[in-house]
């Protein structure tokens, strides 16, 4: 009897030993480092030029709703073509913001994109491509069809590739921005990096009045790193890359499912925009 209590006995501690094995802590996958590098590839085929439209514009701005469709109809007409962000500049009284409840679209970002073209004299007005018209760069409405005629024939020097995620568990996102010449550029070129946002509801002036309900879209939230452009390489190779990573801080009232990131480069001498690109946040 003692030696079965012995036996029993050995085999319980056994198991009490072994059900206390220190477990191995769960693995963590993190985030791959930030990149910040230039390199050296084969030249990559052209990418199709797509045209940047800027719509200056104001919440305030009775014709303002007529130019953001003008825009939206140009753009459904060359699909993949023609890329909408709208800024919402300081020029009073067309841009006073409405107060509470309704969201801010002014930002100082805005501010220095407009004057970076131009002084606004009146909403609402466009850029595209930073073209000169009539010797401005901030086009009437009613000459926008011109302009983007003209650019839409034009082929680019320069890829643009954008990969944007929206990271919930840090609530924030993570974009990857890369451009390649496709052929050798002489002159300098700078790339501008900015946030955009759909499907912002908020009060809109009108032809009639005003829309509580309205929908504002491509709203320019924030421009990354500067307004007037970080400069890359001089002259650039065919085949010389850009690639920058990013870390965006979520805004309280940003909605991630609305947000898209674009980026556009232009020449450092004529301030053409060469090519520009967009990419919603992937959730």
């Amino acid at each position: 009897m003692r030696i079965s209590n012995f036996f029993f006995g050995g085999i319980f501690l056994a198991f009490a030993l072994m059900s206390c094995e220190e477990e191995n802590p769960p693995i963590k996958f993190t985030e791959r480092p930030l990149l910040d590098t230039t390199y050296l590839s084969a030249a990559p085929n052209a990418q199709t030029k797509r045209v940047f439209l800027a719509d200056v514009t104001g919440v305030r701005c009775n014709n303002c709703p007529r130019a953001a469709q003008k825009a939206f109809d140009f753009q459904s007409a060359n699909p993949g073509r023609i890329e909408i962000v709208a800024i919402y500049p300081t020029y009073k009284p067309l841009s006073n913001p409405w107060g509470d409840p309704y969201d801010t679209l002014n930002t100082q970002d805005a501010d220095d994109l407009a004057n970076s073209v131009g002084v606004v004299s009146a909403l609402p007005s466009g850029i595209i491509d930073n073209m000169l018209y009539n010797g401005k760069r901030l086009i009437d409405e009613n000459s926008w069809s011109v302009v983007l005629d003209g650019q839409l024939v034009k082929t680019t020097p320069i890829n643009i590739d954008i990969n944007a995620r929206w990271l919930s568990a840090d609530n924030k996102g993570r974009i990857e921005v890369k451009a390649t010449a496709n052929k050798a550029i002489a002159n300098g070129v700078s790339w501008v990096i900015a946030i955009l946002e759909d499907d912002i509801v908020g009060k809109q002036s009108n032809a009639t009045g005003y829309d509580e309900k309205y929908k504002f879209k491509h709203v320019l939230r924030k421009i990354v790193n500067s307004p007037m452009g970080d400069p890359l390489q001089t002259p650039m190779v065919a085949g010389f890359t850009t690639e920058k990573h990013y870390y965006i801080p979520s805004v309280v009232k940003w909605k991630p499912e609305h947000l898209s990131c674009m980026v556009w480069v232009f020449d450092n001498t004529t301030k053409e925009i060469l090519q520009v690109s967009s990419a919603k946040f992937s959730l």
